[in-house]
């Protein structure tokens, strides 16, 4: 019987390795393919920090301040006793005040001023037009077609009769929701001189460059023109300027109401500009008639809280 042929065995080899190279093959590509696949997941869904090349400093930008509310006007420290007041507005905390005496014929009597809030300035022209706006009254005889001179805007408001004065605190009284009145001969005299009684608001000795007189040349300045000569309170122009009304009427040394013409005679103080230095100080006085008004008269206003009684006399 004749032999049968044995496998070959190098054939059974080759035809093993021809069958491990695609096999290799295709496991490294799978294996490549695994590795791209997860890095790119990683860096698609992956919790890694980027970092950036740092942007020159021209092109940086700071994170967004938080949102914060709108301001609102600060309100200065006052005395519980004294109302609240919008910028503008100046809080004296009330003391004695010694009044009458040498030069001014009545007799000397001490009073008790309760706090209260003085305007900082006169009453310009531009508030007493927003004034005459809302409520038809007639404009200052100076003043044409409704309107204040050009270039007058800030300059105090004058002309005006004592009650014009009075009825503008009342109009303003509505539109604060607090009393707004003229102030007391008292109060003028201690939110213009202070606890120390100074002769000028700024002081005891003239200075020139404090308030406006026919030393400087005459001629009624807009406020706030003088800040060498605020009040120790803060109040501008208390001497020169204009004359201011005051609250009281004028009284003989027997307290009975002055008249003139059948009119009252009410205080003014503080002097104007069109008057020498020797009346144009804190300590100024005059009487006229309420009835009457004048180029160099203004006013400036108080404020006041419950019925607005802010002084009495002493003991």
């Amino acid at each position: 019987m004749p032999e049968r042929p044995r496998p070959n065995s190098n054939l059974k080899g080759n035809a093993d390795e021809s069958r491990l190279v695609p096999l290799t093959l295709a496991g490294l590509v799978c294996f490549v393919t695994a590795v791209a696949l997860g890095y790119g997941g990683w860096l698609l869904f992956g919790t890694h920090a980027r970092e950036e090349p740092e942007r020159p400093a021209e092109l940086r930008q700071s994170p967004p301040a938080p949102a914060t509310p709108e301001a609102t006007p600060a309100t200065a420290a006052r005395n519980e006793s004294a109302a609240t007041a919008p910028a503008g507005e100046l809080p004296v905390p009330g003391g004695e005040v010694t009044l009458g005496g040498e030069g001014t014929g009545l007799p000397l009597r001490r009073v008790i001023v309760k706090p209260f809030i003085v305007a900082e300035t006169e009453t310009t022209n531009e508030q007493y037009r927003d004034y005459l706006k809302e409520t038809g009254h007639p404009a200052p005889p100076n003043w044409k077609e409704g309107e204040f001179p050009s270039g007058a805007a800030l300059e105090p408001v004058a002309g005006v009769t004592w009650q014009e004065a009075a009825d503008y605190c009342k109009w303003l009284s509505g539109k604060l929701g607090v009393t707004v009145r003229l102030p007391t001969e008292a109060e003028w005299e201690l939110a213009a001189r202070g606890p120390q009684g100074l002769k000028y608001p700024w002081g005891n000795e003239w200075d020139a460059r404090a308030a406006a007189s026919t030393e400087t040349g005459g001629r009624v300045r807009a406020v706030k023109s003088y800040p060498a000569g605020r009040s120790p309170f803060g109040a501008y122009d208390m001497a020169g300027n204009v004359w201011e009304w005051v609250e009281d009427e004028a009284t003989d040394a027997e307290g009975r109401p002055k008249l003139e013409g059948g009119a009252k005679l009410r205080v003014i103080r503080g002097g104007a500009a069109t008057e020498p230095r020797a009346f144009v100080s804190a300590t100024a006085r005059y009487e006229v008639r309420e009835d009457k008004g004048s180029a160099r008269l203004g006013f400036r206003y108080v404020v006041v809280r419950g019925d607005g009684a802010a002084n009495s006399n002493a003991p």
